[in-house]
Order: structure tokens, then sequence, then C-alpha cells
């Protein structure tokens, strides 16, 4: 998992990147939690961004926030991923909804 936290930009990610992210072999899944607009510092102009987000593989499912850097704030391994990932990505929704950024 650091692998996947060293390989984050160190900043949110823009929308364009969670859609790369979700269309990559190495997720399964990778599900936005808020999204916020915000300006490009370099070009200003319009972007979405998300500081929470959720990934998942056929083995676990995770919760990041991004807080000066990427912190893992829950991870959840499952077995098996028909009948464990939905429960696994509502608990790691609910640990990084419950996360206080300010």
């Amino acid at each position: 998992m650091s692998d996947t936290l060293e390989s984050l930009p160190d900043r949110p990610l823009r929308q364009q990147e969670v859609t790369a992210l979700n269309h990559a072999d190495a997720f399964s899944l990778v599900v936005p939690v808020d999204r916020e607009d915000a300006v490009e510092a370099d070009t200003r102009e319009p972007v979405v961004i998300t500081e929470r987000v959720i990934l998942g593989t056929d083995d676990w499912v995770t919760g990041l926030v991004y807080d000066d850097g990427w912190l893992e704030v829950e991870s959840v391994a499952i077995d098996d991923p028909d009948e464990e990932r939905f429960d696994a990505m509502r608990d790691c929704e609910s640990a990084v909804a419950d996360y206080d950024l300010d």
C-alpha cells in the first residue's frame, strides 16, 4: 500500500486523475468521496479536485485523505470481493468522511 501512496501526487487529485486511476490495472475501483471546485495554480483554469478517495483491489479497500500528504485512514482486507467489497467500501467511506481536515 505504501507504493500506492508514494505514487500519488503530493496534492489533491484532479477529477481526470481519479478517472485515469479507475482505468488503471492496479485498482478495481477508485471512488472520490467528495469533489470540490478549484483553480489550477499555473493556468488559473477551473478544475475539480478531491481530497478524499477510496481505492480498491480484489484483496483490499482503503480510504485515503489528503492532509498535507496522503494519509490512509482505513484499510479493510477482503477475501471475496463479490461478497465483502461493498461493506469494506462503506467502512472506508465512513472513516474518510469522519476525518477532520480542519
